[in-house]
């Protein structure tokens, strides 16, 4: 039988046309975060890390991994992705992604205002991992972590939408989902910043607590959300 496994992503450098300099990222550390965790074992799955890497639609780089095929075997499982937040003091993850580009500055010479990911697609989707019993057990781990209910309007929410309307498109069993990094201290120390910040490896160990929550839960706890989540 073949050993189920789960997709983590991370995204490319992005923010380079962004007036702020905190949105200026020439590497993006969710991608080191989903390479770290490659090859690992984490409830009976296997971890395949990916960085995504697309033109236009991150359906580019995603639909390759999530298609089933007669060579590579069946689907994952689950797909974790992750991106950064600037000015978030919490690994978040993520509850909605919504049909809507709306970037806050240019990505490779678009700026959407407002237009829908997929003309035919629904307005938003809800993710299909075990939310709260993934945030749960990051804090477990002694990391911080909250549920958000806005994965923003930019790549993150578009790589989280994605992934949830190809498995929709597809048929696929697979639970998809996003999960928002912090800045780590270096990006914030080489800008001079005053903002936020998570270590890398604390960041890894929150994402390797979610996973193993994603491999216990098929269905998610029943909590209510506490007073930070809004």
């Amino acid at each position: 039988m073949t050993q189920p496994w789960i997709l983590v992503t991370g995204n490319g450098a992005f923010g380079t046309q962004a007036s702020r300099t905190e949105l200026h990222y020439a590497a993006n550390p969710s991608s080191a975060v989903a390479l770290a965790l490659d090859g690992e074992e984490i409830g009976g799955h296997r971890v395949v890390g990916r960085a995504l890497l697309w033109d236009e639609r991150p359906e580019e780089a995603l639909l390759p991994l999530l298609a089933p095929d007669t060579v590579t075997g069946p689907p994952p499982a689950a797909v974790v992705s992750c991106g950064v937040f600037s000015g978030r003091t919490t690994v978040t993850v993520e509850r909605t992604a919504v049909n809507v580009e709306d970037f806050q500055f240019a990505e490779d010479g678009r700026r959407p205002a407002g237009e829908p990911l997929y003309p035919d697609g629904p307005a938003a989707y809800l993710a299909t991992l075990p939310i709260k019993a993934m945030s749960t057990a990051m804090r477990a781990a002694g990391v911080p972590a909250l549920i958000s209910n806005s994965a923003s309007t930019h790549g993150c929410n578009a790589v989280m939408y994605t992934a949830l309307h190809l498995a929709a498109r597809l048929g696929l069993p697979t639970r998809c989902g996003f999960v928002h990094l912090p800045d780590t201290p270096e990006h914030v120390a080489r800008i001079g910043h005053n903002g936020p910040s998570m270590d890398l490896a604390l960041q890894i160990a929150a994402l390797r607590a979610g996973l193993a929550a994603v491999a216990a839960h098929p269905a998610d706890i029943r909590v209510p959300a506490n007073e930070w989540e809004w």
